[in-house]
């Protein structure tokens, strides 16, 4: 073991590489879940209730924060 090894004390943590994946995650599944929902509605000729865009804004919002989570790490 070499002192180049470890790591100085002055330098910043380095971020974890998953950093927002999670959100980023939960934002993909309920984007996509909502939009198939919407399409089968259409489908079959109901009316969409306005009920429907909160997971849409909510999944829209965690994929937004995952990924500027992300660029920020970078």
């Amino acid at each position: 073991m070499s002192w180049t090894d470890e790591r100085p004390a002055w330098l910043p943590p380095i971020p974890s590489p998953h950093r927002g994946l999670i959100r980023i995650t939960l934002g993909m599944i309920l984007v996509c879940a909502s939009m198939v929902t919407c399409l089968v509605i259409a489908a079959f000729g109901a009316l969409l209730s306005m009920y429907l865009l909160w997971p849409l804004a909510i999944g829209l919002l965690l994929l937004m924060s995952g990924l500027l989570s992300r660029r920020r790490g970078a």
